[in-house]
């Protein structure tokens, strides 16, 4: 039946592309979104994979890094498929992975797509002429806007805040590829609001980002000019670009370090900017770095006549005059290198690196931040390991902010048997450890102030049916914001889902999330009461033929604070996706139901949208959520994308707040993208 499973998989993922990005995407994000944000830039994780579907991973090549940037490989699987092709030799068709230990139906159905056996290009021997006949270049333009009116650009007294620009989002996005070993990316966008060609963005659009990215040269494992993310260990210490943690995949509590990667995202944040490499010296990989950034900040001048910076910008927005203000107000200088040694199943790695800023940072003077971080330089250091034997990967992190404090994560994740695997993890960030680039496993916003255990099963009785269930507690042992004390929060989550392979699915989730706020109201001898957060989902997908798919879910919030009663929410959408196996125009559309009271009983859900375009939209207050998308392809190289999507409210006169606010009842988004291969 495997045998089967493999060669249907194999012939169909081609046709299926775009569905398979999509669903992976929407399995490893929906999790992270609610604290990320409707707005966050997911681009980068479905760029990857829609590069691997046009490049696959060979087999006989990769050292597990390429797999690993795909984000839903466990850890384990890697080590036992590399172990696998040390043991037997190299593999000659990709049916010989049913003899890997921890490979099921769905890791299979989700792997195949990006994997082959075939040798892969090279750039020795490849001449400049070649290179510019043979490769790949790929031009993308993208336009959005919101088609009602926000009370930001009507806004004429300019001694008030107000959007500068127009209400028009742009964004060109160009990549040349020649196979896996060499990578140009550029992009230039501009967000709604901000000028073009004016005032602060006189150079046109407010963000230019772009690399060059070359691999598998000699010694040189990778190199990268230009802009670049790092991911070592569990990212306690340094991890740049889109990370994930606990969720629907129990196994990402393990995170999947990508080494050194060009920066591709439109997120204009979380990235470096200058130089890294890393040289393979036998067993050991050296990974140099150097960067250099404007950054934003809130910048001011003391009575002493000294500069220093409140806080740095995370936004990456330009529109107000005090955006515009804060933008690049702050100098950031990153050096520092990564030494990781690999024997067998064993991966040890030493980071180290300074962070210098041309203004000393002065956080807001309140209790709460008496452990936050004040200075203009900072060393980081940390050790770390992964290591596999027998059916158990074991992984860990130490970091530490030297003249600071210590964080500290340790994890394992067990195969028990063919049906059942196991993974916990304990995490203890000090409430006085620093970092600007860490994304470790955390309840918090940061990777400071936080004890927490965390554990999760994954149960297979058969290829139909998964149950998982996680729970984590935690412990902020300082005060946080809206928390005035020291608190402590449960999350538990349980999901069951059985499938009907290629045909149908249907999940069933219950999660309940515990923790503690600031009450609004005072009390006698009390300062923070109780929160909790319960959901109920129940979703579904039924493949009615080749070119039609019918997609639903169910999903009810309860929110309670102490003191200060309930709420229910409920949220329903029903899509229709239609997707040929050939033809010209393929798309989706989707209507949904809403009743939440507020925004504490919000909910999340995943939307499609055009290529690399990702949304999880907030759903509160009562309306109606609808949207259309459309793909018309015009020939091998050009393919259009049109989407419309609007929110209709109930019961109210405004849409939004601030500078956002939309006089009625209605809010209306269009994008208009155009891809161009050649």
């Amino acid at each position: 039946m495997l045998l089967l499973v493999v060669g249907f998989v194999f012939i169909s993922h081609h046709i299926q592309a775009q569905t398979e990005v999509d669903a992976v995407v929407e399995r490893m994000t929906e999790f992270v979104a609610e604290e990320l944000g409707e707005d966050f830039d997911f681009s980068a994780l479905s760029e990857r994979l829609y590069f691997y579907l046009q490049f696959p991973i060979d087999l006989n090549q990769t050292d597990g890094s390429e797999l690993r940037e795909l984000q839903f490989v466990p850890e384990l699987f890697i080590n036992n498929l590399l172990e696998h092709r040390r043991r037997s030799g190299q593999f000659i068709d990709v049916h010989e992975l049913q003899a890997i230990d921890g490979l099921d139906i769905e890791l299979l159905r989700l792997l195949l797509p990006y994997i082959t056996v075939s040798s892969s290009s090279s750039l020795s021997e490849v001449g400049v002429g070649e290179l510019l006949q043979v490769g790949t270049h790929d031009v993308m333009v993208r336009y959005g806007r919101t088609l009602q009116q926000r009370q930001g650009y009507t806004v004429t007294d300019t001694s008030r805040s107000r959007y500068l620009g127009t209400p028009d989002q742009v964004l060109i996005r160009y990549r040349y590829r020649y196979g896996q070993d060499l990578q140009i990316a550029l992009n230039m966008e501009k967000d709604a609001g901000e000028s073009f060609f004016g005032g602060a963005q006189r150079y046109g659009f407010d963000f230019y980002s772009g690399s060059i990215y070359i691999r598998n040269q000699g010694k040189f494992q990778n190199i990268v000019v230009g802009d670049y993310a790092l991911q070592f260990g569990q990212g306690v210490s340094m991890w740049g670009g889109l990370g994930f943690g606990k969720g629907a995949l129990v196994q990402g509590v393990a995170k999947q370090a990508t080494g050194l990667r060009p920066y591709t995202s439109s997120n204009e944040v979380s990235f470096l900017r200058g130089g890294a490499a890393t040289l393979s010296l036998g067993r050991l990989a050296v990974t140099p770095f150097f960067s250099w950034r404007h950054l934003d900040g809130s910048v001011s001048r003391k009575d002493e006549g000294q500069f220093v910076t409140g806080s740095i910008g995370q936004t990456g927005l330009h529109r107000t005059p005090t955006e515009v203000a804060n933008r690049h107000a702050v100098q950031q200088w990153v050096s520092g290198a990564n030494l990781l040694y690999q024997h067998a199943r064993l991966q040890v790695g030493v980071l180290s690196y300074y962070t210098h800023f041309d203004t000393a940072i002065e956080p807001q003077d309140v209790l709460r931040n008496r452990y936050v971080f004040r200075g203009n330089a900072l060393w980081n250091s940390s050790v770390y390991y992964n290591h596999s034997w027998r059916g158990v990967y074991l992984f860990g992190e130490v970091a530490h902010s030297h003249g600071s404090g210590v964080a500290f994560t340790q994890g394992l994740i067990a195969t028990l048997h063919n049906h059942l695997s196991v993974a916990l993890h304990y995490r203890n960030y000090q409430r006085n450890y620093h970092s600007f680039f860490s994304q470790a496993v955390a309840a918090g916003s940061g990777v400071a102030n936080e004890r927490g255990f965390y554990s999760g099963l994954v149960y297979h009785p058969s290829r139909q049916v998964e149950w998982i269930v996680y729970t984590d507690f935690f412990q902020f042992p300082w005060l946080r914001y809206r928390v005035d004390v020291p608190s402590q929060g449960t999350d538990i989550l349980t999901q069951f889902t059985y499938t009907w392979y290629k045909k149908a699915h249907i999940s069933v989730r219950y999660r309940y999330r515990k923790q503690q706020e600031n009450l609004e109201t005072a009390q006698p001898h009390r300062f923070v009461a109780d929160k909790y957060r319960q959901q109920v989902r129940i979703s579904g997908q039924y493949k009615l033929d080749d070119r039609w798919t019918m997609r639903n879910r169910v999903e009810l919030l309860h929110y309670q604070k102490e003191s200060e009663g309930s709420e229910l929410g409920l949220m329903g959408y029903h899509d229709v996706i239609y997707k040929p196996l050939s033809g010209k125009i393929s798309g989706n559309i989707r209507l949904a139901v809403f009743a939440t009271p507020s925004y504490n009983s919000r909910i999340y859900a995943y939307e499609n949208d055009v290529l690399y375009g990702y949304s999880f939209p907030m759903y509160h207050n009562n309306g109606i959520r609808t949207y259309a998308n459309a793909r018309y392809r015009i020939g091998r190289q050009v393919d259009i994308w049109l989407r419309y999507a609007t929110f209709i409210y109930r019961g109210v006169d405004e849409v939004g707040s601030g500078l956002d606010v939309i006089a009625g009842n209605r809010r209306s988004d269009v994008k208009l993208q155009l891809r161009w291969q050649f």
